[in-house]
């Protein structure tokens, strides 16, 4: 007869919950630089507001930031990290 590895009255803990980041639907906001930070040779400008974005596996998918320009427009940056096709921009505007 076979065994059973729990024991008797002991309920199983319940696995937590999958969130979008680990399924794979979102990927994972990893900020380069907390807030608060200050200029320095270590932390340049051109560093802060710098947003990884991490898929289920760890990988870097893109780096993405917003900045405004001359004309005082914002405009948002997306760097991939692999392949450039891979990856989609849609403007949601209402």
């Amino acid at each position: 007869m076979p065994q059973s590895h729990s024991e008797p009255g002991v309920a199983a803990e319940p696995r937590p919950a999958l969130s979008p980041y680990d399924t794979g639907v979102r990927c994972e906001p990893k900020s380069w630089l907390p807030y608060g930070t200050a200029v320095t040779e270590r932390t340049p400008v051109e560093n802060f507001g710098k947003v990884d974005f991490e898929d289920e596996e760890g990988n870097t998918v893109c780096v993405a930031y917003v900045e405004r320009g001359r004309d005082g427009r914002y405009t948002v940056h997306v760097e991939p990290l692999g392949d450039a096709d891979a990856i989609a921009v849609e403007l949601h505007a209402e």
